[in-house]
């Protein structure tokens, strides 16, 4: 059980890791549709106008596509070559499951409705300039909020992680090499989502 939550790719990959992960894409996006939730980032989930089903499903493809094409340019520049684009692509498909269970997680009805509730009543206690010290009602809310998105930032925390593995596994780098090389390459692919999906919201 271990293994397949924190290592699955020891036990699946190729075609197989590419299946269950589009699928997991794909309900990550419907589920996301239902519920007026946004993808549009490599880590990103918040919550946002309602919008066309295409867009929540070019959302999580462009993230899992723009990750796996830069880390796939990082293992073969730092690897040691010799692995096929389908594991990579593979893993960082399945690698995304988390996600499903953070969309899941903001769906539950009474939790969006308290998340919403105590962001209205977090901005309006909101501090201004030379007020000094936030008020009890400002902090409190703050705390809340914070405790509501532990789930959530677990699973963010998970799927990176499996990210991580995926890619190190796939191209068998080790070390500094692999946690520099993935890192990097997650901030190119993070800019380079973000832009490629502001350029498809700019077309709505």
């Amino acid at each position: 059980m271990k293994t397949w939550l924190f290592k699955p790719f020891e036990k699946v990959a190729g075609g197989a890791s590419l299946g269950l992960g589009l699928l997991i894409i794909v309900s990550t996006a419907l589920l996301a549709w239902s519920r007026s939730l946004h993808t549009d980032g490599v880590l990103d989930l918040h919550f946002g106008p309602a919008s066309p089903l295409w867009v929540q499903l070019s959302q999580g493809l462009i993230a899992w596509l723009s990750l796996s094409l830069v880390l796939w340019a990082a293992g073969l520049w730092l690897g040691r070559g010799g692995f096929r684009p389908i594991d990579l692509f593979g893993t960082q498909a399945l690698a995304r499951w988390p996600m499903l269970v953070a969309v899941a997680y903001l769906s539950i009805p009474p939790l969006r409705a308290e998340i919403e509730r105590r962001t209205v009543e977090l901005m309006a206690a909101l501090p201004q300039p030379g007020e000094g010290m936030a008020s009890t009602a400002y902090l409190a809310d703050a705390l809340w909020l914070t405790a509501l998105s532990v789930p959530m930032l677990v699973m963010m925390v998970w799927m990176l992680w499996l990210m991580y593995h995926g890619y190190a596994l796939v191209t068998d780098q080790k070390g500094q090499r692999a946690f520099f090389g993935f890192f990097g390459a997650l901030v190119v692919a993070s800019i380079l989502a973000k832009a490629l999906i502001a350029g498809l919201m700019s077309t709505l």
